[in-house]
């Protein structure tokens, strides 16, 4: 019991007993005087923009108040007020949150994707993963329940992987070494279809090398190793990724690990096969060379006997036009003589028929004038030198020639 003043300030609550056991409450500013009543100081709960509060109280009943807000721990109503965190969902997460109903035994199961701030009520509740998670000493080892979270991530992702003791068809142990990228496509089928997909992941991975190397030998597993970077040598892997919503985009081969003492004996191998290799290249480059210098004297053999040819093609080309061109020549000359002689022949032939044409048309004005023509022929003919007569007669058979 206290008798006396109180002051309450501004943004302050008390609860006040009375002696018969009643309780109010007091909010300031305020002065109070009491008198055989009992003062108790309230606490109070604030939230802001960020948080929300949860308020339990006494009869059972719960409460979620999304800030901001402010809340005064009353004994007499409330069990407890805690300022909780809202669930802060970043643009690639997700939160999958389970709600019971008054009205059925079955909770019911929503998703809210981000970003956004999430604040759960009273009858709800997260789904919380629990999956097998990397070593923090050892990224390609994983560690079972390590990785426990409520924000799932929704975006493409990768691992690395190691396969330890695969055994191939010889006996020779190894270890290979992997990088899965995948992603989440179905996010209800993942939640209905698998408890840890990391687990099924592994697993599937383990059973398709182990598969692959068990048909090989050691040799024949490092001559094909690159196969290993093909999803067709994963198929446990990429039916599983599609039975439980997920789809693998790629597994990359990042080497592998032999025993020491096998490991030794391959690198000597590698050595022998390198030298010899080495030699081949070397005797091949040496043969190639010779086979070039061979093929570029028989190229430079062909290119002198095109110019060879090509030159003396040009010289017969150039006698055959020029016999061309004299023929030319000769048959113009020839032509232009032939055409000459005839230009000749005829102005004579012209001039004698002129000269006949006069002759004729003198005699004939003679002819008109009475003149006898016969005689005039006959006295403008030559007189011969000599003078053959033939004498004949029945008296003389015999012919005799007379020169006069």
């Amino acid at each position: 019991m206290t008798v006396g003043w109180r002051t309450l300030d501004v943004g302050e609550k008390a609860l006040v007993y009375s002696h018969e056991g009643h309780a109010r409450i007091e909010e300031g500013p305020k002065r109070l005087f009491l008198w055989r009543e009992t003062y108790k100081p309230l606490h109070r709960v604030a939230a802001t923009q960020t948080d929300y509060l949860q308020i339990v109280y006494k009869d059972g009943k719960k409460e979620h108040r999304k800030g901001p807000c402010v809340e005064f721990i009353n004994p007499v109503v409330h069990k407890s007020i805690k300022k909780c965190d809202l669930e802060s969902l970043d643009a690639n997460e997700a939160l999958v949150v389970y709600s019971s109903s008054e009205k059925s035994e079955k909770a019911s199961r929503r998703i809210e994707y981000g970003p956004t701030l999430f604040m759960l009520k009273p009858n709800e509740w997260l789904h919380r993963f629990v999956w097998h998670g990397t070593d923090p000493n050892n990224k390609t080892r994983f560690i079972p329940k390590q990785n426990k979270f409520t924000n799932l991530r929704i975006i493409p992702d990768q691992f690395y992987y190691n396969v330890d003791e695969i055994r191939t068809s010889d006996d020779a142990l190894i270890r290979v070494k992997l990088m899965m990228f995948y992603e989440l496509n179905n996010l209800e089928l993942m939640l209905d279809s698998t408890v840890d997909p990391m687990a099924d992941f592994i697993n599937c991975l383990c059973a398709d090398v182990v598969a692959y190397a068990a048909k090989k030998t050691y040799l024949e597993f490092i001559e094909q190793v690159g196969e290993l970077n093909d999803l067709k040598s994963f198929p446990r892997l990429v039916e599983r990724c599609r039975d439980i919503g997920y789809s693998v985009t790629k597994v990359v081969f990042r080497g592998y690990h032999a025993h020491d003492k096998l490991q030794r004996m391959h690198d000597s191998a590698i050595t022998q096969r390198t030298e010899l290799k080495l030699s081949y290249e070397k005797e091949e480059q040496e043969q190639a060379l010779v086979d070039a210098k061979l093929n570029a004297d028989i190229s430079r053999m062909e290119q002198e006997q095109k110019i060879e040819r090509e030159a003396l093609q040009n010289k017969h080309e150039m006698e055959k036009s020029k016999l061309i061109h004299t023929l030319k020549l000769e048959k113009q000359k020839h032509q232009q003589a032939k055409q000459k002689e005839l230009q000749e022949h005829q102005a004579r032939m012209q001039a004698k028929q002129s000269d006949e044409d006069q002759t004729a048309q003198h005699l004939g004005e003679m002819s008109r004038m009475g003149v006898d023509i016969n005689r005039v022929m006959l006295s403008q003919t030559a007189r011969p030198k000599e003078v053959i007569q033939v004498v004949t007669g029945a008296d003389r058979p015999n012919v005799h020639l007379h020169y006069s």
